[in-house]
């Protein structure tokens, strides 16, 4: 009986393994699909006409020179954010 003892012992420690993987993985997927679905609400923000033609209208009543500076930064900022939406 000992011998089927330890095997019933090492199956109930897998098993108890298997589930913590389980749990680990599920968790990883959820929280992805947050970040996911955050890198859509955005996504669908700047798509949205009346968004852009705000930007637009803020864009033509800036001085010039602040209009370059700020142009610039959304570009960066832009680039950026695609860059990151790789990985969300």
């Amino acid at each position: 009986m000992n011998g089927l003892e330890a095997v019933t012992e090492q199956k109930r420690l897998l098993l108890e393994r298997a589930n913590e993987e389980r749990n680990d993985i599920a968790r990883k997927y959820y929280q992805w699909q947050a970040r996911g679905e955050v890198a859509r609400k955005t996504t669908r923000l700047f798509r949205n006409p009346i968004v852009l033609a705000s930007l637009g209208l803020l864009a033509l009543k800036l001085p010039w020179r602040r209009t370059y500076k700020a142009g610039g930064w959304f570009w960066k900022g832009w680039k950026l954010f695609r860059i990151f939406r790789r990985f969300i």
